[in-house]
């Protein structure tokens, strides 16, 4: 039991009681040699008579008293310091109140004394002989307690697995050509040829990464660069640092650049185990201890047991983003009060104390894709944040800058609950002496499934950022090669667009299984290329596997055109997908229809499509087919083609994988996105699962690569022990793995085959087997194994010399054998005889 009064205890009084957590016992345990005087200095303190002890005098005319304090008849196992006045009212001071977890009305000073009976809806009852103070005070006079469900222990909590450290190199490739000619037996025949690689080589210390196309690309021939960096992540304080080529971060309302230089930022993809975004919370009120259920979608997402009064329960792990929980609180006699409370969150808002960044300096990248080092000599640098304020509120800022120019802004976005989401934010820039501002503005609701979303932002005066004043001016870098490949140019200005406004409905009919969604675009440029572009869109399933939609479109911005396109999609048996498709506007019509097996996850799987597309336009047909095949296996995936683009027939044959060098050898695997582990089975023909699903079996090196594994997230690994060749036993079967970042993790899953095993008859003194049960110890492993029936125990792993060692009550005995002891194919040895001693 706490007291109030240091004093006469050296305990904490409810006021000054410690927080979990509390700042003071680190600090204590940083200066030990101060702290162990204090110590000294309070045990002589409390060896002095209590009398003889400094203590603040009682205010007059009332007496100080220690009691234990109830609330609702309920204990709060604290002591609180009561004043009680000459006419027997009790007071408390602010600070003892809100320790005690009562709420003190308006504002004052801590020390400020409350007569209790000033209250209203509070009573009191003093037992003076039993020195207790029983209090009956209404939920609105008491603070709700509080419970986070991630520290509570409501929510099962999984130890993570230690971060990989291991190094090695991958190169992804791609390798794709092409041959054309027309029908004619004139006709030229057109062939290009590309290899595009993708590198790394990762280690503890980071990931040296480069990318490049070789062959013909879009803009040359030979060999053209994409993007070199070197990225180290740290996962403790979820930070990335690129040295090289990035892309800038940004918000909403500001344009990243790619650029050549240096980023920090902030990655909470580095750490899966956070909770970014605020998570709703539910509250109530118990009469007395009782246990809080909380249910989503008839599932319990949380369970916390919580004392009498008002709770709060924050941080739910709720599925979406708004919709009902169900609050189930159950007191100890099994009654049951069920709550229905709507919740309302955002992933565009951070929990409370979380900050985002990104700090990028370097020289903005120009014309890429189509030139390797073609960099501005312009230095330029911005920065961006955000930061939560509190579960509703989330600030963020970014700021800007190269030569002559300067950029800075601010924005929030809110949480009202009931009434949606709202963002708000304004900046302003000064180029070559003349200003220019934004002004960014969304909103979003989601309502019983309906969802709301409108946004609008607008450019006043000479608005310019960093991607507009480091553009290339014109289009000279641009060669035959990229027009002949059929792309073509938007002459569009570099600078941020006049006017972006959007406005978004998404409606769900359940009774038709149906959704209905409308959308209007307003993009402005100039007054030359305004686009303005309005979608209503109806989609619909029927049967379970007909799925139809119909779309109607008009662009009544600089092009005018107006159109209808519709659909239906559905599956033949269990693997192949039918579509089809029809629309046209006022100059064009279009049919489609395709025939597609898509490839499934198995190690060895194939695909395959068939399409056929008639268009019709001005008054000319074309019409574009094709069959396509691709294939999968554990060391590539290999697709082929023909197809016919109007006049002009051709096909195309593509091999897409990897090589991986690592200490554990060199693999010839699938294209490696993200990191992969390697799974060292020990022997061959084993099947390895990656979270209960069949990867592959391992190889004559008894390995097998995994290559879908995410960076720094837990991955389970599994075997299936019935592959295992029929004289061998895996130690383990299954265990978990945490892949460094764009890296691998190694799995030793070690076999024993049946040389290493024994099996061993053993007998006592009396030639009787030992009863089944019985313990003994190997002693050159040091494991324990039990004696089963016809006294057989089973040694998963033994030495050259083995002794084994039986102990029954007070007696024991020791028996050895040899691996050359054992005999017949299963490894038999005995019977050995163990005499008691």
């Amino acid at each position: 039991m706490r007291r109030a009064d240091p004093h006469i205890l050296p305990v904490y009084p409810a006021a000054s009681r410690p927080q979990a957590g509390v700042a003071g016992g680190l600090r204590f345990a940083r200066a030990p040699r101060r702290g162990f005087f204090a110590f000294l200095l309070a045990l002589l303190a409390l060896s002095i008579p209590a009398q003889a002890a400094p203590k603040d005098a009682p205010p007059e005319g009332m007496s100080r008293l220690q009691l234990e304090v109830f609330i609702n008849e309920q204990p709060t196992k604290l002591i609180g310091e009561i004043f009680r006045a000459g006419d027997g009212r009790m007071m408390l001071r602010r600070d003892e109140m809100q320790a005690l977890g009562l709420a003190a009305p308006g504002k004052g000073e801590p020390k400020e004394l409350l007569a209790l009976d000033s209250l209203p809806g509070l009573s009191t009852r003093y037992n003076e002989a039993e020195q207790k103070l029983h209090l009956s005070v209404p939920d609105s006079l008491r603070l709700a307690q509080e419970y986070d469900v991630r520290e509570t222990g409501a929510l099962p909590k999984a130890t993570p697995a230690a971060e990989s450290r291991d190094y090695g190199a991958i190169i992804n490739y791609n390798a794709y050509g092409t041959a054309a000619r027309g029908y004619t037996s004139t006709s030229k025949t057109y062939t290009t040829g590309t290899l595009s690689l993708d590198s790394r080589a990762f280690s503890p210390l980071g990931v040296l990464q480069n990318t490049a196309i070789v062959g013909t690309s879009l803009a040359k021939q030979g060999v053209l660069r994409l993007e070199s960096s070197y990225v180290f992540a740290h996962r403790d304080s979820a930070t990335t640092t690129t040295i090289g080529d990035a892309i800038s971060g940004g918000l909403n309302w500001s344009r990243p650049v790619r650029y050549g230089g240096m980023q920090i930022s902030r990655s909470f993809s580095l750490r899966p185990d956070l909770v970014t975004a605020p998570l709703p919370s539910v509250s109530g009120s118990a009469a007395v201890p009782s246990t809080v259920d909380v249910f989503v979608d008839n599932m319990r997402i949380a369970s916390q047991d919580v004392g009498a009064g008002p709770f709060r329960l924050s941080n739910l792990p709720v599925p979406g983003e708004s919709g009902t929980a169900r609050v189930v609180v159950r007191d100890i006699t099994g009654k049951e009060t069920a709550t229905a409370l709507p919740f309302f969150t955002s992933s565009k808002l951070l929990r409370p104390g979380a900050f985002d960044f990104s700090l990028d300096a370097g020289y903005p990248r120009r014309n890429y894709a189509l030139e390797s080092f073609d960099y501005s000599k312009t230095f330029m640098g911005q920065a961006s944040a955000r930061y939560g304020l509190n579960d509703q509120l989330t600030l963020e800022t970014h700021a800007e800058g190269t030569a002559r120019l300067a950029l800075a802004g601010l924005g929030a976005t809110f949480n009202a609950g009931r009434l949606g989401l709202f963002s708000l934010a304004g900046a302003g820039s000064r180029y070559k002496s003349e200003w220019g501002g934004l002004v960014h503005a969304s909103w979003q609701l989601n309502l019983r499934g309906v969802f709301l979303g409108a946004s609008t932002q607008r450019t006043l005066g000479d608005y310019n950022d960093v991607a507009a004043v480091t553009a290339v001016p014109g289009r000279n870098k641009l060669t035959g090669n990229f027009l002949d490949s059929g792309f073509f140019i938007l002459d569009r200005s570099a600078k941020v667009p006049r006017a972006m406004d959007r406005l978004t409905v998404g409606v769900p009919v359940e009774k038709y299984n149906a959704s209905l969604s409308a959308s209007l675009i307003n993009l402005e440029y100039g007054k030359g290329d305004i686009s303005r572009l309005a979608t209503v869109t109806w989609s619909q399933t029927f049967a379970r596997k007909y799925n139809t939609f119909i779309t109607a479109f008009s662009d009544f911005g600089t092009t005018r055109q107006t159109g209808i396109t519709a659909g239906l999609s559905f599956t033949l048996g269990d693997d192949i997908l039918i579509s089809t498709g029809a629309g046209g506007s006022r100059s064009d019509r279009a049919a489609s229809f395709e025939v597609n097996k898509p490839m499934g996850d198995k190690p060895y799987d194939y695909g395959w499509r068939l399409h056929d597309i008639e268009n019709a336009a001005n008054g000319s047909r074309s019409s574009s087919r094709g069959a396509q095949v691709v294939a999968r296996t554990p060391y590539a995936r290999a697709g082929a083609g023909v197809r016919q683009e109007g006049t002009t027939v051709g096909g195309y044959g593509e091999l897409d994988g990897a090589v991986i060098a690592s200490p554990s050898g060199v693999f010839a695997t699938p294209r490696v996105n993200d990191a992969f582990a390697i799974v060292d089975v020990g022997a061959p023909g084993v099947e390895v699962l990656h979270e209960n699903r069949p990867v592959g079996r391992s190889g004559g090196s008894g390995k097998v690569v995994i290559t879908d594994v995410q960076s720094l997230q837990r991955s389970k690994i599994a075997i299936a022990p019935e592959t295992l060749p029929g004289d061998s036993h895996a130690s383990i079967t299954e265990g978990e793995i945490m892949p460094s970042f764009r890296g691998s993790a190694t799995l030793n899953i070690k076999t024993i085959a049946a040389r290493d095993t024994a099996r061993v008859e053993l007998r006592n003194g009396k030639g009787q087997h030992f009863p089944p049960g019985t313990k003994l110890v190997h002693e050159e492993s040091g494991n324990t194994f039990t004696i089963g029936y016809g006294g057989l125990t089973f040694l998963p792993e033994i030495d050259d010399v083995n002794t084994l060692h039986i102990q029954q009550d007070t007696a024991g005995c020791t028996v050895r054998f040899k691996r050359t002891d054992r005999t017949g194919v299963k490894g038999f040895v005995g019977p050995l005889t163990c005499t008691m001693q």
